[in-house]
């Protein structure tokens, strides 16, 4: 009697206070994961603040959604209350991911990386942090719509729909993961659409260049052979003897014998491997234009500034052979598209081998498990290969052992801890590539062709946020971009401040290659170049740059067009519109796959026949949604698809494959077995 007394004058006080519980649970639900991520950045104390006040007008939203329904429809009010606590809380932990991975909130990063075929590489060693998430997510939606569904009084309902009103605005307009994820998704794609007059002052005042020769009209007399190499997160705060003692003597030796670049640091969009790719190479930032989906990485759009030349195009008119090797999967991130459209004639990735092959060599851990000393070993053999072709080559390698939060390393091998502490697999993991590559080098060195080669080595980003080394590196006050060039003449200090975009230009001009090409941001550093480029990638040169862009996109001015879009699948799954590849995308690999038999890729096109938006669907309604608008619009898949729904072939057979244009409401199709044989005129 005396338990079920007890209960039943909990119950009565719960329904008494249910208003006030449900807000305090709310509340704190909400504040548990900004605490956390508070913890990760560099100034907590202010992101606990804000934590708090987000918390606070997130719980009053969620108050103010619940006393909207009436205490008669108690399980509506615990769905719509769950639902709310559901999307607010939502944002708050993948805004506290953000915060812990880059130090930021919604990004152009974090867009870029939102997408299943990089999620599955992203919560490589977040697994038992995304567990939790997800089981905290359910619970906390669960708890708070029970809490919601007790009946409030008349008074607290009246003060309650006030205040999580006024919540609701403050929670919109401040920097709260929902406002911060509205302007971002929302607020931001609206005004992209905004026609920015882009005048002769901005180009000069940022930098951007716009006289840039088209790649088919490029010239270059090739020099020496380059060989580059990216080391994942491995800044120069690791050199340092003091905080990090003989974590890594090779490079530090290698240093006294370098052309060392001082004053590198990363580029806006170039925090993160693929950015810093693409912008080392490229000689400008990748832009919003290159990505198609509004909420995350539908796939890098290659037609994008496509009539620029990057660096690895200049070596390719020049005549050099240019090869790639990587441990993770090419399909990451769009990386194969990006190096295809460079011009790369070899692409080599650990992951990527078949099956047998990888299992054979034991290809079978994390991010490809080709740690960085085998990757070393076999780029080694790669450059006696290249060597006998008897033409210039660039060799690129980019290691992965240091990938945040800790690093991989296998089992065996030697281990580094700091004085007085536990081996860190983080730092042992720097630690072996550093001696991979002080061996790499060393094989290099023994080679006749080492003479006529350029080594350049380089961080791709500076260490993330998240890796488990960042306390000790915020310690540095002047955190840069280690890089320095090996065989490229007498040891000096290059003092010249630049960005990652610099690296393409000044690559060039260390091989010796001679070329008309301008890059639209870098320039090398090896002269003295415009101190405004610096300044051409912030978000206010986003216009110009974006604006000269889409001038350099599309056609050759020189080839003839077919005015025709056909399938390809060489160098990958494509349809070629107007000779320009648009990718077909997969939906979970990143990988460029022909759509499958319940699949639809489909092209939105602007007047001049450019591809503007694409996705893949694997149903007939929301493609009709695609289509509503009218606009000129390409669909490709099989006949058992969407494809052959929407366009009325359904009784084709199922393996064919159909190509249609739909323009002003009508469909114009051809279809067949042989996907490659497929063309229509546009």
């Amino acid at each position: 009697m005396l338990q079920k007394k007890i209960y039943t004058d909990a119950i009565h006080l719960l329904q008494r206070q249910s208003s006030f519980i449900a807000f305090i649970s709310a509340l704190l639900v909400l504040l548990a994961p900004g605490i956390t991520s508070a913890f990760f950045t560099s100034s907590p104390v202010t992101r606990c603040i804000w934590a708090m006040l987000s918390a606070i007008v997130g719980a009053g939203t969620v108050s103010f959604f619940s006393f909207l329904i009436p205490d008669r429809w108690k399980r509506l009010r615990m769905i719509v209350s769950g639902l709310v606590l559901f999307s607010l809380l939502l944002f708050t932990i993948l805004e506290g991911i953000s915060w812990i991975i880059s130090s930021k909130t919604f990004s152009y990063e974090f867009s870029l990386h939102l997408s299943i075929n990089t999620l599955r590489y992203g919560i490589s060693g977040y697994e038992w942090a995304m567990t939790a998430a997800v089981f905290y997510l359910a619970a906390s939606v669960v708890t708070i719509g029970y809490f919601n569904s007790f009946p409030a009084c008349t008074k607290g309902r009246m003060v309650g729909r006030s205040a999580g009103f006024i919540s609701l605005i403050l929670l919109l307009v401040l920097p709260t993961p929902s406002g911060a994820a509205l302007r971002f998704w929302v607020v931001r794609p609206i005004e992209q659409q905004k026609k920015i007059v882009v005048t002769d002052e901005d180009y000069y005042r940022f930098g951007i260049k716009r006289n840039i020769p088209d790649r088919d009209n490029i010239r270059a007399v090739p020099g020496k052979n380059l060989v580059l190499v990216y080391l994942e997160s491995t800044e120069n705060s690791y050199l340092d003897q003091t905080r990090f003692p003989g974590l890594m003597p090779n490079t530090r030796a290698l240093l006294k014998e370098a052309v060392v670049f001082e004053e590198l640091q990363p580029s806006t969009n170039g925090v993160f491997t693929i950015g810093a790719l693409f912008a080392s190479q490229a000689g400008y930032d990748l832009t919003d234009l290159h990505l198609a989906g509004r909420f995350g990485n539908d796939g890098i759009n290659p037609a994008v500034g496509n009539r620029l030349c990057s660096m690895p195009g200049v070596l390719k008119k020049a005549g050099y052979f240019l090869s790639f090797m990587a441990s993770n999967s090419l399909n990451f991130a769009s990386t194969k598209v990006i190096l295809t459209e460079f011009g790369y004639d070899d692409l080599w990735a650990a992951e990527d081998l078949p099956q047998k092959i990888r299992q054979y060599y034991g290809f079978t851990g994390e991010w490809g498990g080709c740690r960085d000393s085998m990757l070393f070993r076999i780029g080694a053999e790669k450059f006696r290969t290249l060597s006998e072709l008897h033409q210039p080559f660039l060799l690129t390698l980019m290691t992965i052992d240091a990938h945040h939060p800790d690093g991989v390393a296998s089992s065996a091998g030697p281990v580094y801890a700091l004085p007085g502490e536990e081996p860190s697999q983080l730092l042992t993991a720097i630690h072996r590539t550093d001696l991979a590559l002080g061996e790499f080098v060393a094989n290099l060195k023994r080679h006749p062709a080492w003479k006529n080669t350029i080594l350049f080595v380089m961080s791709d980003h500076l260490a993330m946020n998240g890796a488990s080394t960042i306390r000790m590196l915020r310690k540095n006050p002047h955190r840069r971009l280690l890089a320095f060039a090996l065989n490229a003449g007498m040891p000096r200090r290059i003092t010249v401040k630049g960005k990652t975009f610099d690296l393409a230009p000044t690559f060039l001009e260390l091989a010796g290659v001679q070329h008309n090409n301008i890059f639209p941001l870098g320039e090398s550093l090896l002269g003295q170049p415009n101190p405004r480029r610096l300044y051409g990638d912030i978000k206010l040169a986003q216009p110009a740059m974006e604006t000269l862009l889409q001038k350099e996109s599309g056609y050759s001015s020189t080839g003839k067009q077919d005015e025709a879009v056909r399938v390809v699948t060489s160098p990958y799954a494509a349809l070629k519109i107007n000779g320009v590849l648009m990718p077909i995308f997969s939906y979970y690999t990143g990988d460029t796959t022909l759509p499958s038999e319940k699949e639809c890729y489909t092209v939105r096109l602007s007047p001049e026949n450019r591809a503007v938006l694409w996705q893949r669907f694997k149903r007939a309604a929301p493609v009709a949604t695609f289509l509503e608008d009218g606009q000129k619009t390409l669909l490709f898949g099989p006949a058992s698809g969407p494809a052959g729904v929407l366009t009325g072939l359904v009784d084709l057979p199922p393996d064919d494959y159909i190509l249609a244009i739909q323009e002003n409401g009508k469909f114009r199709t051809v279809h067949g077995p042989n996907p490659e044989e497929l063309a229509l005129p546009l």
